[in-house]
């Protein structure tokens, strides 16, 4: 017993003496901002909390709002849902039908500018937003009540995404100076 625990602190002196040179890893955030519909910006935006506050006893609201992507219709864009936190959400179409969101946006940041209701949606509409959700059938068929929930005309939509990228300093454009 002896022998394993000199033998386990040596090994663990000698991983803490034998130190590495640390590595730089250049870290960068890309951000990507698409629009949709009218051009709108960022400046103004309520958060879901903010939103809430004022919404609360009307029955309508023209707001500018920012909150993450939840979900998407699959078929076109057509509409997405927003999360506004505490298990609240609302879902949100475009204003005449006039322009659609990419399909990969949930978890994005949405950016919407309209008029927030206070709705009531009809068991066929929650079954069709089920089926553009591409949810099961058994998700479908469970659908038995209308929902009062909160919902979105929005004019225009800004989403943006952050990402972060590793690069290793270099400026990988200037490499492309050259004909090929």
């Amino acid at each position: 017993m002896k022998k394993i625990l000199t033998l386990l602190s040596l090994s663990i002196i000698y991983s803490c003496s034998n130190q590495e040179k640390p590595v730089e890893v250049k870290e960068e955030i890309e951000v990507i901002v698409t629009k949709h519909g009218k051009d709108i910006t960022e400046d103004g935006a309520l958060t879901a909390a903010e939103f809430l506050s004022k919404f609360n006893g009307k029955d309508s609201l023209q707001v500018k709002l920012m909150a993450p992507i939840t979900d998407v219709c699959q078929k076109k864009g057509c509409w997405m849902t927003l999360d506004l936190g505490n298990d609240l959400e609302m879902r949100v179409s475009f204003k005449d039908y006039e322009f659609f969101v990419p399909k990969d946006a949930s978890g994005r940041m949405a950016f919407v500018e309209g008029i927030a209701r206070i709705d009531t949606t009809s068991v066929e509409e929650l079954k069709h937003y089920l089926k553009d959700a591409e949810a099961s059938q058994e998700e479908i068929d469970a659908v038995k009540e209308p929902e009062i929930n909160y919902s979105f005309e929005a004019d225009g939509v800004l989403i943006k995404e952050e990402k972060l990228t590793k690069g290793d300093g270099h400026n990988h454009e200037e490499d492309h100076g050259h004909e090929h």
